[in-house]
This record gives C-alpha cells, sequence and structure tokens, in this order.
C-alpha cells in the first residue's frame, strides 16, 4: 500500500482528510511558523490541529507524520 505524507507543512489545506495515529481526522488549522495570521498571531514552530467525526481535538506537531488520505 502506498502513503502519501506532506513535503512541508505550507501544502497543508484546511479541509484536508488526514490519518494521525491510526485514526482519521480533517484539519481545522495549519499554523506555519513564522507566518502571521489574521488575528496577528505569529507561531514559534509548525502545528496542526485536527478534528474528528466527534469534534474532537488533537494537536499534530510534526506534519510529516500526517498520512494523505484520498
Amino acid at each position: 500500500m502506498f502513503i502519501q505524507r506532506y513535503i512541508n507543512p505550507t501544502v497543508i489545506g484546511v479541509a484536508d482528510n488526514v490519518r494521525y495515529k491510526g485514526k482519521d481526522y480533517q484539519v481545522l488549522i495549519n499554523y506555519i511558523k513564522g507566518q502571521t495570521d489574521a488575528k496577528n498571531y505569529t507561531p514559534k514552530s509548525n502545528r496542526t490541529i485536527l478534528i474528528d467525526e466527534n469534534s474532537n481535538r488533537v494537536i499534530c506537531d510534526n506534519y510529516k507524520l500526517l498520512e494523505i488520505l484520498a
């Protein structure tokens, strides 16, 4: 089975379907180190906030662990 992973955090899109630690999620927010968002927040590290079908949120600090679901 071929597993696709992200090559850098800038290509992660909101609402992307991903698998993280064996569970399926959707990307809710993707913070990229050094980029300021609309509320003037600038993260010091890359992190992605994921949400599952029960609206539970999980933070992923390493985008390389995310598997892209087609």
